[in-house]
Parts: C-alpha cells; structure tokens; sequence
C-alpha cells in the first residue's frame, strides 16, 4: 500500500492533481468548484475547505478525506458512500452493528465463484430462466394434447400414440427448481472451500475431550486396571464432577446438579437389563 510524506491539504491536492495529469481548470470543472477557488485552496489561502468539495475531491482521485487533511499519509479510501457500494441502508445497518459476521461476508465476496453465484440468485428472482423453461412446458403440453388427438382419430395408432404423449409430458422440467438446485449446489461448494481454506481446528478440542476422559476414568478406577463392574451412580456422577472446577459453583446448586445426573444414571437401562429383554 503506497504512502505519501506529510503535507497540507492544499499540497496533496496540487500532486493528485499534477498525477491525474489534470490542469486546475479541468479538475476544478470535474469537482464543481471556481477555478480561482481551487487555486486558492492548493496554495493553502483558503482557511476552510467545505466537506462537499472535499467529498468530490475524494471520489475523483479514490482517496480518503482523511488523507486529504493530512490526518493520515495512506491514500486508500476507508470510507465509501452506502450508494456506491450498492448496498442497502440496512444491508450497512446489518455489516456496521455486526448483525451479521464481516469476515463470512469477505470470505463469500472474495471468492472465486461468488460472482458467478450471485448472476444466478439474480435470474432465479427476475425470472429469467423460469421464463423460458415454462413457455418450452407449455410447447410440450400442447404436443401432448396433438399426440393424443392423433391417437383418438385413428384407433389403430391410439396405443402408440398415448405413449408418445407420456414421454413428451415427461421430457417437462420444473420451472424453477432445476435453478434452485444449482444455486443451492453452487453454495454449499463455496461454503466446503470456505472451510477448507480456513482449516479445521478440531484437535485442540479432541485434546480437551481425551484430558477430561482420562481424568474421569483415572477417578471410576481409583488406581486399578480397569473399570469396576460395581461402580454406582454416585460413583459416576461423583467422578464427572471432579472433571470440572467447582470452587466457583453455590453448594447448593451444586448439590441440586449432582442429585439429577446421579437420578440420570439411575433411570439408564442397565447392560444385563438390555440382555433379559
């Protein structure tokens, strides 16, 4: 990203402008303002720059207003217009008080075949598609409705001609969910790329699960080999317990907690009760 040395707004008005290979009368015609205004401001004699023509100079040279100021020496704009962008005031509503995830947002603008993904959603809404695959039905039925004539006319070919009739009723398509198919196919493709660029990160919860199992076997054994055929469901739900920090927990709720794990297991049908059935 390219940076420019500190200077006035006047100054980085004069070199975009010098840059863009403009003259102050072409870019003063292009930004709405008085030639003799615009030099005035790039010589620093104007005391205030009004916020529409800082606004227009920005969007001329794809710079944000803040680098016009000086407040910053990256050019890149940082703020866009909500028209520009072609989204919705609520479609920005949503992105700026973080009712939906950015970062899925980027990722599905970024990829490859969003675009492509989105050409289709257009046609699926306006029709397009649908449109045609309902006038071919409809050229279908009415060669089905001729076959069958055919067949009621002349006995002889009736039972051919009912055929015929079938198979081109069945050549039909649905209007729209041959489209919808697609889209859908078409995302979940993008959304498994998604994933498989982003990785798994499922060890570390794998690791979590096998410390917590060995800590709740190693208190079912006490020691021994392995687990005892015995062992009772406060015995259980005692074990599970000591897998957690409970310091923090109210005696009481904890109490509560380990009378309904320890009723769970009670009510659990026994290995030997599944052997009688």
């Amino acid at each position: 990203m390219a940076e420019y040395l500190p200077g006035t707004t006047g100054e980085r008005i004069t070199e975009l402008r010098e840059g863009a290979g403009l003259t102050i009368e072409e870019l003063a015609v292009k930004i709405g303002v008085n030639a003799t205004t615009l030099g005035r401001m790039e010589k620093g004699q104007t005391q205030k720059i009004g916020d529409d023509v800082l606004t227009a100079l920005a969007r001329e040279f794809h710079v944000s207003t803040d680098f016009l100021l000086g407040l910053t020496s990256i050019p890149d704009r940082k703020n866009y217009d909500i028209a520009e962008l072609g989204l919705s005031a609520q479609a920005a509503r949503n992105l700026y008080t973080r009712k939906v995830n950015a970062d899925v947002v980027n990722r599905l603008l970024e990829h490859p075949r969003f675009a492509t993904l989105t050409a289709m959603i257009e046609h699926y809404l306006d029709d397009t598609f649908a449109a045609g695959a309902a006038v071919q039905n409809q050229y279908l039925s009415i060669m089905s409705s001729i076959l069958l004539g055919i067949g009621q006319n002349d006995p002889e070919q009736s039972e051919a001609a009912r055929d015929a009739a079938h198979a081109v009723s069945l050549a039909k398509v649905p209007v729209r969910q041959t489209e919808l198919t697609k889209i859908q196919n078409t995302f979940m493709a993008i959304v498994r790329e998604m994933k498989q660029a982003a990785g798994s990160n499922l060890e570390p919860a794998k690791a979590a699960t096998k410390k917590i199992i060995n800590k709740l076997m190693a208190e079912l054994t006490k020691g021994q080999d392995a687990l005892s055929p015995s062992v009772t469901p406060e015995q259980i739900t005692d074990a599970i317990l000591h897998t957690v920090d409970n310091a923090e927990l109210d005696p009481e709720k904890l109490e509560e907690f380990r009378d309904g794990v320890t009723a769970l297991f009670e009510n659990l049908p026994m290995a030997n009760d599944t052997h009688d059935q």
